[in-house]
């Protein structure tokens, strides 16, 4: 009966604990289900410097010291050596393709050419001679001697032979047999030498000796042409029209080979060449494009002097760490303009309207950095949402910053706290205090 009572309190307490965990379960998990969701905290409205873009009328004007030069200038020299005989020309005097500019002595290279020419001559002779065989007459000397070797073989084999018998037979001492044979062998040979003269006689020389003589022509014909050619590098002739800006030589001096004789300069085409400082040689990599481009002097008052972009060398002056560029003169009509002079060069934008997309100026802090000349800017919209333009940074001014790309006046963009933005977010417009 006690253990009957003890197992039913056993029955009755595991009865409350499991009762106990139920209710606690259920309790929890209400709690859980009307228990306020974690809701994110908004990100908070970000503070940007702007500024509103302003026209880009001037933003790229620039004015640089230029000198004037010939677009086709060259130093004349001879290609051979001896003592000036002519020099005609004079400074500044007008020159058309092909005038004679100076002569030196050519009686050395007359002479020379005479000489190859007469050697080149005489191989020529000797080849067809080769080619063609012996003149008929020299074949019958052939033919004859042929025939008188032959009568002589003839002869010296009987002798040879009747003694060859009488040896046998112990007549004739051994001395005197050995004559005999020896003036039959000589006489074998003289008349196969005559047959080989007569064959080279009528057929010519052989293939080798034919080729060996045509090598021995080239080589003298390639001599004649060396020839004929210092020969006609005894005249200095104009190779376009021009001016001769310079002589450096008087008449009848002896002068050396490549040493310089005249300036000549084509006056008809003129260019200006000026110096770009690193920070605009981007800048300037675009005015063949975009850019208006002139040129004035205190002589032209206020004249323009239209010119084109013709290259820019890209590697910079070691001691100036500048950039040399070239211009083309467009047209200089009613100006006396000559190599030398000095210009001033200005570069600025062609008209701009309302839609231009640059370039405009701002502070170099607006700009993102990007891959190569592609960068961007922050453009705050009418929402006070940013937008990322992409743009193309031209050059840098006094802590500026020059870009062109989808702008226009009247944009307003971040210049602080752009490299914190994300695209589409809100911000308002700082304003000190």
């Amino acid at each position: 009966m006690a253990e009957e009572q003890k197992n039913n309190r056993s029955w009755w307490w595991g009865l409350v604990v499991l009762v106990a965990v139920g209710g606690g379960f259920l309790l929890y998990r209400d709690k859980l289900q009307h228990a306020p969701q974690s809701v994110e905290a908004p990100r908070p409205v970000r503070p940007v410097k702007t500024l509103v873009l302003d026209a880009p009328a001037n933003a790229l004007e620039r004015t640089y010291p230029g000198k004037v030069q010939s677009s086709h200038r060259v130093e004349l020299a001879f290609r051979v050596s001896g003592p000036l005989v002519e020099l005609p020309v004079r400074r500044a005097q007008a020159v058309r393709t092909g005038d004679l500019l100076a002569r030196i002595d050519s009686r050395d290279y007359v002479s020379q050419l005479a000489n190859a020419e007469s050697t080149l001559a005489n191989a020529k002779a000797q080849l067809a001679a080769m080619k063609s065989g012996a003149r008929k007459e020299d074949v019958a000397a052939s033919a004859a001697s042929v025939s008188s070797a032959k009568a002589q073989l003839a002869e010296a084999e009987a002798q040879y032979r009747r003694f060859e018998k009488l040896h046998q037979q112990g007549a004739v001492a051994d001395a005197e047999f050995d004559r005999y044979r020896a003036s039959y062998e000589v006489a074998r040979a003289q008349y196969n030498a005559a047959g080989q003269e007569l064959s080279k006689a009528r057929t010519g020389a052989r293939p080798e000796d034919v080729k060996a003589m045509e090598a021995t022509i080239a080589g003298l014909t390639a001599k004649v042409g060396e020839a004929r050619s210092a020969l006609g590098d005894t005249e200095l002739r104009a190779p376009f029209d021009g001016f001769i800006a310079d002589r450096h030589v008087e008449n009848f001096q002896s002068v050396q080979r490549d040493q310089p004789i005249v300036n000549l300069q084509d006056l008809k085409h003129l260019e200006v060449t000026i110096a770009v400082p690193e920070q605009d040689l981007v800048l300037f990599m675009g005015i063949s494009r975009d850019m208006e481009t002139w040129a004035f002097s205190e002589a032209t008052g206020s004249k323009k002097i239209p010119l084109t972009f013709k290259e820019i060398n890209t590697q910079a002056d070691p001691q100036t760490q500048t950039y040399a560029a070239t211009l083309q003169i467009v047209s200089r009509e009613g100006l006396n303009l000559l190599p030398g002079m000095t210009l001033s060069v200005r570069i600025g934008d062609q008209a701009q309207d309302a839609e231009s997309n640059g370039p405009f100026r701002v502070p170099s802090e607006a700009v993102m950095a990007g891959e190569g000349l592609r960068h961007a800017v922050w453009v705050v919209q009418e929402n006070l949402s940013v937008r990322r333009i992409p743009v193309t940074l031209l050059s840098f001014r006094e802590g500026d910053a020059l870009v062109s790309g989808d702008l226009k006046p009247g944009d307003r963009v971040v210049t602080a706290g752009a490299n914190l933005l994300m695209d589409g977010e809100t911000v308002s417009l700082y304003t000190p205090k």
